[in-house]
């Protein structure tokens, strides 16, 4: 047998063997998930939560099991892992109306509130349509209007005849692409934002990363915070009333 024949077959062996291993895996996550869906509506929340967590443990992401996990943790009174699991899914799945609510349902719950200045009419308008759009609708919106400015410069291009509208449509499609560009930007910045969820019953905030620094907040569970760096067991976080502190990072659970 020559070398490149060896090569070729054990490289077919290769690819066939972690095909099946994944197949396996997938089968076998799915079987879990399967089982824990069934304990669940049984009121077995512990067993569920358990079958559940062994098949994230086979690698697989998908918000369904996220969203699952979260609802049996709630049901078991684990507020700080049934948010956690929610932005979890709700990262895979940001357009997923049913997510959103049982986030909102279970901030409920939550002990900490911060005082915000309530938005103006023009700023609700805006987070509004922010919100309105998902990631992959403002994908085709960018598409679209990018599409739109194509033609428009074509027919400016090509044909000697009603200029001004062609203009409008290439003006049009530009700011409609710039805008929606931006926004997805931004959604990807949302996105990809470390932020974490307090799983501890209680933390305590200090100026600095140790325990002989000044208390500057105390954290409960289920609260979301945006890590901002570490140094060691300490994590700098940052509230949605913009104060700073630093936790210890057992405390938190990253989305």
């Amino acid at each position: 047998m020559t070398r490149g024949l060896k090569w070729i077959l054990s490289l077919t062996f290769t690819l066939v063997f972690c095909a099946s291993g994944v197949a396996v895996a997938s089968g076998s996550a799915g079987a879990l998930f399967t089982e824990g869906n069934a304990l669940y509506r049984q009121g077995a929340f512990e067993e569920a939560v358990v079958r559940y967590q062994a098949a994230l443990a086979t690698g697989l992401r998908n918000p369904d099991l996220y969203f699952n996990l979260g609802n049996a943790q709630f049901k078991r009174g684990a507020l700080g892992e049934a948010l956690l699991n929610y932005e979890r899914a709700l990262r895979l799945s940001p357009d997923d109306p049913d997510i959103v609510e049982n986030i909102a349902f279970a901030n409920v719950s939550k002990v900490d509130r911060f005082d915000l200045d309530p938005p103006n009419a023009a700023t609700r308008f805006v987070l509004a349509f922010y919100h309105w759009f998902s990631p992959n609708g403002l994908s085709v919106w960018v598409s679209l209007t990018f599409l739109i400015a194509c033609v428009g410069a074509g027919g400016l291009l090509l044909s000697a005849s009603r200029r001004m509208q062609w203009m409008v449509l290439l003006v049009s499609g530009l700011l409609g692409c710039g805008v929606g560009s931006a926004l997805l930007a931004t959604k990807a910045g949302d996105l990809n934002t470390p932020a974490a969820i307090v799983l501890a019953a209680e933390t305590i905030g200090r100026s600095g990363p140790g325990d002989d620094f000044l208390q500057v907040f105390t954290l409960h569970e289920g609260t979301k915070v945006v890590l901002e760096r570490n140094e060691g067991p300490w994590g700098l976080v940052r509230l949605p009333n913009g104060i700073g502190g630093w936790i210890v990072l057992g405390a938190i659970g990253m989305i």
